[in-house]
């Protein structure tokens, strides 16, 4: 049994990432991350986000939150490969974009409609993105476990515009051993790859953040409904990438090719009937709540 819980499974993710108790701890990972200290304070932002037309598709975040200069951060850890994931990325970014345009015309309530029209100049915050992954994104590039994009020129090679930062992790290919990580973003990586299968703190990480750590991840720490939920939402993940597996498997085997839209129903409906939640079901599918009720 491991002493400490599993740092990319949803509950352990949001329980070191998603909390207010620990709100330093993504604070000094966002700025390691970013490799600036960007991040003074956060405030968490409601991680559901609604689309602008009832009939428009939602985002659900992992970890949305808010910096003091009004800068946007979202998190999210990926667990198995999803196609067109970086698409789904881009379109959580809008919402992102879009929130500060609502702030910003809120911020303006007291003025005509004509005159908050001419306040909003399309000044937009920075909006980060930060993807750790848990698998190979791009196997063709063996040694490269970072992706830094932002809109950039094809001839010159230079950043056209940075309000729109993406950085995805790769965290099968970060092999770096302790010894060798002297940063305190290094240290993160090493610390989230490694952490489940460690007896204890090493030496290098005795300080107080780590610290702190590892005393929200250790198991003998939590309460017995904290460990039940714990041990419950890792058999709901071993049961959605089963489900997940065996959809893809069985559409193979009888040589079915379906529609992207119509395989997706079917892996929903069959996640839906091992009882999981319809969060978790949008999550690996990509279809609304709504869409997965009716089915």
């Amino acid at each position: 049994m491991s002493k400490f819980i599993n740092p990319f499974s949803d509950y352990g993710f949001k329980l070191i990432f998603g909390s207010e108790v620990s709100k330093d701890l993504i604070i000094s990972f966002l700025n390691g991350v970013l490799h600036d200290e960007v991040i003074i304070n956060i405030t968490f932002r409601n991680v559901e986000m609604l689309g602008l037309k009832q009939d428009q598709r939602r985002a659900v975040f992992d970890i949305f939150c808010e910096n003091e200069k009004g800068e946007f951060f979202i998190v999210e850890m990926q667990k198995t490969r999803q196609k067109y994931f970086s698409d789904r990325i881009l379109y959580y970014a809008s919402f992102a974009i879009q929130q500060q345009s609502i702030v910003g015309r809120e911020k303006l309530s007291h003025l005509t409609e004509e005159e908050r029209k001419k306040h909003w100049d399309y000044n937009i915050n920075k909006v980060y993105i930060v993807c750790i992954l848990n698998y190979v994104m791009s196997p063709g590039y063996p040694d490269k476990y970072r992706w830094d994009v932002v809109r950039m020129d094809r001839e010159l090679k230079i950043p056209f515009s940075e309000t729109l930062n993406e950085v995805y992790l790769e965290m099968p290919k970060f092999v770096l051993p302790l010894s060798e990580c002297k940063t305190i973003y290094l240290k993160w990586l090493y610390v989230l790859n490694n952490i489940e299968i460690m007896e204890r703190l090493p030496d290098e990480l005795n300080n107080q953040l780590f610290q702190k750590l590892k005393s929200i991840v250790e198991i003998e720490r939590m309460s017995a409904n904290e460990r039940l939920e714990y041990e419950l939402s890792l058999a709901v993940e071993r049961d959605l990438l089963s489900a997940i597996d065996a959809s893809f498997e069985d559409g193979e085997e009888k040589g079915i090719k379906k529609g992207r839209e119509e395989e997706r129903r079917e892996i929903a409906q069959n996640l839906k009937s091992l009882g999981l939640s319809l969060e978790d079901i949008s999550k690996a599918t990509g279809l609304t709540s709504e869409e997965i009720e009716q089915l």
